[in-house]
C-alpha cells in the first residue's frame, strides 16, 4: 500500500532533518520559558503527586500541532511513541499526567496512554505506536516487510517483559532474555533490522536495549553487533537531543527491573524531574 500525501510529507521532512530541527527549537523555547517563569514551584517527587497535567511542546512556537501524546509522568509505555516521535519529526504535544486520574472520563479504555491526531482519539500503546509508524512510513516498505517489522516489534516487546533478567542472568528470566537477546544479535544488519532503512522495529529494539544498557551497564557487551546497533540509533540527531531533553523523564524503581513492582511508592522518580517537563499546566480539551 501506498504512503498517503500527509504520511510522505512528514517522512520526506524526516530524511531532510527540517521536521526534527524546528520542533526542537520550538520546544527548547517553551521549556526555557516555562522553567524560567516556574523555577520556584517545587519538582514533583513521585508519579503520585496530586497535580495537574503539564505539557511540553514539540512544534513551531506558534502553529499548535494536530498530534498530543499523553501518558504518566514515566517513562513505561509513552516512551517507544515518544521516540518515534522525536524521530520522525512529527510535531506534537507531549503531555504528562500525574496523580490526579483527570484522563478516566475521555479515554477510550479508560487508561494512558492516550494518543490525539486530529479527531482520531486512541488507545493501547502497540496501536498507538503502529498508528504513528505508518503516519511516517516507518512501518516497512511492502507487505512482506510490514510483516517483519511488527515481528521485530514483538521480539522487543518480548525483551522488554523479562527485563528482571538482565539484572540476573541465571534466573529463569534470565536465561530466557539472554536467549532472545542472542536472536536480536543473529538478526542485526547493523543500523537496520528490517531493510535498508529506519523502522518502527528499529526503534522498538532501540528503546529495549537502550534501556537495559542504562540500567544495567555492560549488559549488551556480550552482543557487539546490538551495542554498535544502540550506540549509532543514539547519535542521531533528533534521538540524541531528546535523550537530554526535559521531555525525557528519569526511571522510577518499578520500571528498571531490579525489584518486584510495588505499586505507587514504586513510581518515585530516581533522579528529580527537569522544570520544563512540569513547569506547564495543560487541561483536556473541552475542559
Amino acid at each position: 500500500a501506498r504512503c498517503n500525501a500527509r504520511c510522505v510529507c512528514v517522512y520526506m521532512l524526516r530524511r531532510v532533518g527540517i521536521a526534527a530541527s524546528v520542533a526542537a527549537a520550538g520546544a527548547a523555547t517553551l521549556q526555557r520559558r516555562a522553567a524560567e517563569s516556574h523555577a520556584a514551584a517545587p519538582a514533583p517527587e513521585s508519579l503520585a503527586a496530586q497535580r495537574p497535567p503539564s505539557v511540553v511542546r514539540v512544534a513551531p512556537l506558534d502553529d499548535p500541532p494536530d498530534v498530543t501524546l499523553e501518558y504518566f509522568a514515566l517513562r513505561g509505555l509513552g516512551e517507544l511513541p515518544r521516540l518515534i516521535l522525536e524521530l520522525t519529526g512529527i510535531p506534537y504535544d507531549s503531555v504528562y499526567h500525574f496523580g490526579t486520574g483527570v484522563y478516566k472520563p475521555y479515554a477510550p479504555f479508560g487508561q494512558l496512554p492516550v494518543l490525539r491526531d486530529g479527531p482520531l482519539l486512541i488507545c493501547e500503546s502497540g496501536a498507538i505506536a503502529r498508528h504513528l509508524a505508518r503516519k511516517a512510513c516507518i512501518d516497512g516498505g511492502d507487505a512482506a516487510d510490514k510483516a517483519r517489522v511488527d515481528m521485530f516489534f514483538e521480539l522487543a516487546k518480548d525483551l522488554t517483559s523479562k527485563k528482571s533478567g538482565i539484572h540476573d542472568p541465571a534466573s529463569a528470566d534470565g536465561k530466557r532474555l539472554a536467549a532472545m537477546l542472542a536472536t536480536a544479535e543473529a538478526n542485526c544488519g547493523g543500523a537496520h533490522f528490517v531493510g535498508s532503512s529506519t523502522t518502527l522495529a528499529d526503534v522498538a529494539l532501540f528503546h529495549a536495549l537502550h534501556t537495559f544498557d542504562e540500567v544495567a551497564p555492560g549488559s549488551l557487551e556480550p552482543y557487539p553487533k546490538l551495542k554498535a546497533f544502540v550506540k549509532k540509533f543514539a547519535a542521531q540527531p533528533a534521538i540524541a537531543e531528546y535523550l537530554h531533553s526535559d521531555r525525557r523523564v528519569p526511571l522510577t524503581a518499578n520500571e528498571d527491573g531490579k525489584q518486584p513492582h510495588s505499586g505507587l511508592p514504586g513510581y518515585k522518580f530516581k533522579e528529580p524531574l527537569r522544570p520544563g517537563t512540569y513547569a506547564t499546566p495543560w487541561s483536556p480539551p473541552g475542559a
